[in-house]
């Protein structure tokens, strides 16, 4: 009895100590390495088409994921979400194609048009107004994430009294180099104010410091009175939360999305070596590790490339009224 039941441990033994987790094999290391290249190739290409493409259902399709996520700030923050507004929309992409086609990056134009210019161009008769500005970007949730680092941004996002936004992208050249601008506008309708409107601070120019990561222009000045400019925007095409596609958050955030892609490759790698160690009690296998290990290096220096060959940083300017 005693020698069948050691037969039976040695068994069970050996097969603990044979046990190979199937996603530490050779060949899914392999095929680890090559998804680790394609999804590094993959944002590559994103991020040309973003910048290449003119085709308006994508350039929609970005401004829904911006719109979506200054909202998600404003709801962890417990305030009302902004309503996206058709004509707060035009306003912008008639801005954003301007800096475009100028090959500018300001609030106020080349011919001295401000930013309360394109919200009266529009028609958009406000009572607050706001505006901020990106340019060279090539992830929404870097441009989010930068607004929401640099005070004078922030506070047009979260800012209570707005109530409408209006966000374009356009693609042109800025300083010799294909360049995506954004153009996000805030507001809240003049049907909406009191009876007896308060008074508007005098005009007061605001500095702020740049950051190490970005260059960030803010001021805070009055309305200036319209002036009549030919309008070169096309129709823009305005796409709700619920109708984005899968494709779309991946095209708006190729960073955010290879980012999360690797961190979930590296979970699953440390997750089959720890299982790996688990069962093999008796003998570490550590070509595993070493192989785990390439693949993380490879996913962190090719991460590292990308974000200085692919994603740029980018620049910020912002002007609101209160």
């Amino acid at each position: 009895m005693t020698r069948r039941k050691a037969r039976k441990s040695r068994r069970a033994a050996k097969v603990v100590s044979h046990f190979d987790p199937h996603f530490l094999k050779h060949g899914v290391f392999l095929a680890t390495g090559a998804l680790v290249v394609c999804l590094f190739m993959a944002a590559g290409i994103v991020e040309r088409v973003v910048k290449e493409t003119s085709s308006p259902y994508v350039a929609a399709v970005i401004s829904a994921v911006l719109v979506d996520l200054a909202n998600q700030d404003r709801t962890e923050l417990a305030l009302s979400g902004l309503k996206v507004n058709p004509v707060l929309v035009e306003a912008a992409q008639a801005k954003a194609n301007d800096m475009a086609v100028k090959s500018y990056f300001a609030h106020t134009s080349p011919e001295g048009f401000d930013s309360w210019h394109w919200f009266k161009e529009a028609g958009y008769d406000y009572q607050y107004a706001g505006e901020n500005l990106a340019v060279n970007f090539s992830d929404s949730g870097d441009v989010e994430k930068a607004w929401m680092h640099s005070p004078t941004h922030r506070d047009n996002i979260v800012n209570p009294k707005y109530t409408e936004i209006g966000i374009a992208v356009a693609t042109g050249m800025y300083q010799g180099r294909e360049a995506v601008f954004a153009v996000q506008m805030f507001g809240r309708p003049k049907m909406e104010a009191a009876a007896k409107p308060a008074a508007l601070p005098p005009a007061r120019p605001v500095a702020q410091a740049a950051s190490s990561s970005t260059s960030v222009l803010g001021e805070s000045t009055a309305v200036a009175e319209p002036v009549h400019v030919d309008d070169d925007g096309d129709a823009s095409i305005i796409i709700e939360k619920k109708d984005i596609p899968f494709w779309g958050f991946l095209l708006a955030q190729p960073k955010t999305m290879l980012r999360d892609a690797y961190y979930l490759i590296g979970l699953l790698l440390l997750a089959g070596l720890f299982f790996d160690m688990e069962w093999e009690v008796h003998k570490h296998h550590m070509r595993h590790a070493m192989k785990a290990g390439v693949v993380l290096a490879t996913m962190s220096i090719l991460f590292i490339v990308a974000d200085w060959i692919f994603f740029a940083e980018p620049i910020l300017a912002a002007v609101g009224l209160r």
